[in-house]
């Protein structure tokens, strides 16, 4: 469907721009202050979960707060926005494993040794419609 030059992605395309990546950036509003901090992240079941250490992103998931997830890709111009609430995934916990393995080993440094997960509660995604080549004049 498009909309004013824009393409409205489906939520089985968006899932599947989501699991063809791995770099995202996660949404917290802090106090009156909306916060955005990348992430490098994997997907599970239909969940994104991402690595993180002490700190704003697993006070969210502590807390259980709403938070926005977005994947984007500038050079085909597309981009898809996850809102739903974060969870810290505790150790142990039977889908620790299964959790630890879509994340690779793709981690900034530092410990990044807990896990939060965020549920989908709404997904969207647009993909721009790039405008005809014009030729000029002669």
């Amino acid at each position: 469907m498009t909309s004013r030059g824009l393409d409205v992605l489906g939520r089985d395309e968006c899932i599947n721009l989501l699991r063809t990546n791995s770099f995202g950036r996660v949404g917290v509003k802090i106090a009156d202050d909306p916060v955005i901090l990348p992430v490098f992240y994997g997907m599970f079941d239909d969940e994104v979960v991402f690595r993180t250490d002490p700190g704003t992103k697993l006070i969210a998931a502590v807390l259980e707060t709403r938070v926005a997830f977005e994947v984007d890709d500038r050079s085909d111009g597309w981009s898809v926005l996850v809102i739903g609430h974060a969870h810290e995934v505790r150790h142990p916990s039977p889908e620790m494993t299964a959790i630890q393995a879509p994340l690779g080993d793709i981690w900034p440094a530092g410990e990044r040794a807990r896990f939060v997960r965020i549920d989908i509660d709404r997904i969207s995604g647009r993909h721009l419609v790039r405008p005809p080549k014009q030729t000029a004049p002669a």
